[in-house]
């Protein structure tokens, strides 16, 4: 039988053992847990990179990858249940409303705003204007790591048989209709234009949001008495006759059930002269073994009203209000969405839109990318907007309403005011 002394000493080192594997900083194997998004960029952070940050830091990471089909409703099980088990997530601009007023994301200002955490050469290679639109309620609660911030690619070949100048690509939503007439031929063997226009996703609807940021067009800011139900106002009724026009008129036939990658592919295979979309789309139009296209290609930013009228689907890194220790979950944070490790991925080819401009002035950026993506790049970086989808709950369902409204405009179901009144309508009901 023990003695008193003996079964105090055991509970002793038994209580100790578990609070030191339950805090996962203790002892000298500090650990922290990371939820990414499965996407190849994310892979070569888990087998390469978070590698390297733990040899330097001594910090072990442990990584969980997700599909991004299944990133929502990982998050939402995690807020649920309250659960301390990730210390940093990969968040999308969709899912900071939702976690910014359950309080499961901690705010970054004590790090952010003290330039012994996040120095002048960090903080820096940042676009401010990027930095200023990421925050929520006045306050940043994640830092960019991915920003698809849209450009428009163009077929330098095509302009310059249909005697336009391909230095000259369309400025602005007037002048790209024009040049899309100009560049479609009769039959349709070479488009004007191509874009999204599946209802499959919400697909359409980010083709839609792009140019109707450049035409002034904006959600409201989250708060009381936002109003969402704006697309029968000008800027939302003068996009959907655009995006009618050019899709219907000057895009390849069948567009109407065109994603990003069918898209992508008119664009390779010489069927279409101009493509607006994500920049992380456009070095596979350079791919010579995919691509009819590679060595041909222009690279443009359509200009709009304001400082951010261009889309930006930001991926970025946030800190749980769990973290079990916020000093070196923020180093982490620090260490992803930094130069080195934007250089490094831009240069492998898994991240080619980084959110950071410093790397795309980097000299071993400038030789692996076209130098005119870069300069297009860092131009749409620069006055990205993330707001692309409303940032409340309800965001996914008023953008299915306006998608659906696209739909029917492109099918000729309903003219185009009578669908985005249709629209309108029924984001009053969700909002209700």
């Amino acid at each position: 039988m023990q003695s008193t002394t003996a079964r105090a000493l055991v509970g002793l080192l038994l209580t100790t053992t578990a609070l030191t594997a339950c805090s996962g900083t203790g002892g000298d194997s500090p650990e922290l847990s990371l939820l990414l998004v499965d996407q190849a960029s994310t892979k070569e952070l888990q087998s390469t990179l978070i590698p390297r940050f733990e040899k330097s830091t001594g910090i072990k990471v442990n990584v969980e990858l997700v599909p991004e089909s299944g990133m929502d409703a990982k998050l939402a099980l995690s807020l649920s249940n309250n659960s301390n088990q990730y210390d940093v997530v990969m968040t999308g601009a969709k899912n900071w409303s939702t976690l910014v007023a359950s309080k499961w994301i901690k705010p970054l200002d004590e790090y952010v705003n003290d330039p012994k955490t996040a120095p002048k050469d960090y903080l820096g290679g940042f676009p401010g204007q990027l930095l200023e639109t990421i925050k929520s309620g006045g306050h940043y609660y994640a830092m960019p790591y991915q920003v698809g911030a849209d450009i428009l690619f163009y077929n330098k070949k095509m302009f310059t048989a249909a005697g336009l100048d391909p230095s000259k690509p369309p400025k602005d939503m007037n002048e790209l209709i024009e040049t899309a007439r100009r560049l479609t031929k009769a039959d349709r063997s070479q488009a004007g234009f191509v874009g999204r226009g599946t209802r499959e996703g919400n697909e359409n609807s980010f083709t839609w949001i792009m140019m109707w940021f450049l035409n002034g067009g904006h959600w409201a800011e989250p708060g009381a008495n936002a109003k969402y139900d704006v697309l029968t106002e000008k800027p939302a009724l003068t996009t959907a006759d655009q995006y009618k026009r050019l899709m219907s008129e000057y895009a390849p036939k069948g567009a109407a059930g065109y994603g990003f990658a069918e898209a992508q592919l008119a664009m390779q295979q010489g069927k279409a002269a101009m493509w607006l979309d994500a920049a992380q789309l456009g070095p596979a139009l350079e791919d010579k073994n995919a691509s009819k296209i590679a060595g041909d290609v222009g690279y443009s930013v359509l200009r709009g009203t304001g400082e951010d009228y261009i889309v930006g689907a930001v991926w970025a890194f946030s800190m749980t209000s769990t973290a079990r220790d916020p000093k070196r979950a923020w180093e982490l944070i620090k260490y992803l969405t930094g130069k080195d490790v934007a250089v490094s991925q831009a240069v492998s080819g898994t991240n080619g839109s980084p959110g950071r401009t410093d790397a795309l002035a980097d000299p071993a950026v400038g030789q692996k990318f076209n130098p005119e993506f870069v300069k297009a790049l860092q131009e749409a970086i620069a006055h990205a907007n993330p707001r692309y989808t409303p940032l409340i709950p309800e965001g996914t369902q008023i953008r299915s309403a306006l998608s659906l409204a696209l739909s029917k405009v492109l099918s000729g179901e309903a003219g185009t005011e009578a669908a985005m009144k249709e629209a309108d309508d029924a984001i009053r009901k969700i909002m209700q």
